[in-house]
């Protein structure tokens, strides 16, 4: 009787605090994924996608990364505060034991079977990869998801506006565009070895978007080629990925008539590659339409539309030098310390 009359008397006592339920992500392979709430430390292991998980607001999370200063400079001028993180871990051999220790809350990479590799190790991980713009946006909203913040859901539903836009805008410009008047365009990833990105790419996506036909008769990213079957293509116009070097003099390209009539540019590079497999893709499909078609996008000034795209969705002011370098596909000139701790891997 007394026991329960004290008991009455005591104060409430508080309830121990019951851990969020996880969220559900369903990533590009069509796997459901339980992440956990608690918004822990990343491991971003496919180079292209960190942009994206900074874009959305993750970069603070971010404790391991495939990138390094060596290979986007850029990206660690811009957000200095990566170079204290574990950085250019090769994607296809990172450890599931290392990431454990780590406490690594959410993993992102760009196949099905790392992310399952990852996963059967007790590792939240989902696979991001996208090889068009509408699986771009699909793999933008997974990491919004992913990241679990109102900041993610509102520049994830900015970008994706922003692209249709963009589509929208090419679209209508070209759609009376004869075949015969769309460049046949090659794009080259590398000249040493010679490497050349064909159909069923993102690459092959932005050169339709922008007017042209890809002159590459092979499909995927990164295909081996010789000079003479690109000889043999003869290209209207060559874009050049930015970190692949010039020609060699003693090569035989030197005697295509795109390079000689001066159709062969360098792409530009920013954070991530623009002609790759970023978020600047956004800004790609701006460029190379106004590059292929300038009477008909004479009203874009790129440098002013890139300007404000950083601003926008990552924060940052450009100096106008900064801006020049990047258009001509050039690094900053501040070196930066490169905490690279494996070497790297060659990129999609």
């Amino acid at each position: 009787m007394l026991a329960g009359v004290f008991a009455a008397l005591l104060p409430a006592l508080p309830l121990p605090a019951q851990a969020a339920p996880p969220r559900m992500v369903t990533d590009m392979a069509g796997v459901a994924v339980s992440i956990p709430q608690d918004n822990g430390p990343i491991a971003d292991l496919w180079y292209a996608h960190n942009e994206i998980t900074i874009m959305l607001g993750g970069g603070s999370r971010l404790a391991v990364s495939a990138e390094s200063p060596a290979d986007s400079p850029w990206l660690f001028h811009f957000f200095p505060a990566l170079l204290s993180i574990r950085t250019g871990i090769r994607p296809d051999t990172a450890s599931a034991e290392d990431l454990l220790a780590r406490h690594i809350a959410l993993v992102f990479v760009s196949s099905r079977a790392k992310a399952e590799e990852l996963r059967r190790a007790g590792l939240p991980a989902l696979s991001a990869e996208y090889a068009t713009q509408d699986n771009l946006l699909r793999s933008l909203d997974m990491t919004a998801q992913a990241l679990g913040t109102e900041q993610a859901a509102r520049t994830a539903a900015l970008y994706r506006q922003q692209m249709a836009d963009a589509l929208t805008l090419l679209h209508t410009r070209l759609a009376s565009l004869p075949e015969q008047d769309r460049p046949r365009v090659l794009h080259i990833a590398r000249l040493e070895p010679l490497q050349v990105d064909g159909s069923n790419t993102l690459v092959d996506a932005w050169i339709t978007a922008a007017g042209g036909r890809n002159a590459a008769t092979v499909s995927g990213n990164h295909r081996p080629v010789s000079a003479e079957q690109i000889l043999a293509w003869n290209p209207d116009i060559v874009i050049v990925d930015a970190a692949a070097g010039a020609v060699p003099a003693t090569s035989p390209l030197t005697a295509l008539p795109a390079l000689q009539a001066g159709r062969w540019w360098r792409n530009p590079r920013g954070i991530f590659a623009w002609d790759r497999y970023g978020c600047e893709d956004l800004l790609q499909l701006y460029w190379a339409a106004a590059r292929l078609h300038p009477h008909r996008f004479a009203d874009i000034n790129i440098r002013t539309t890139a300007l404000t795209f950083y601003q926008t969705f990552f924060h940052v002011s450009l100096t106008d030098e900064e801006m020049t370098r990047i258009l001509s596909g050039d690094p900053p000139l501040s070196p930066l310390a490169d905490n690279t701790r494996e070497e790297k891997e060659n990129k999609p």
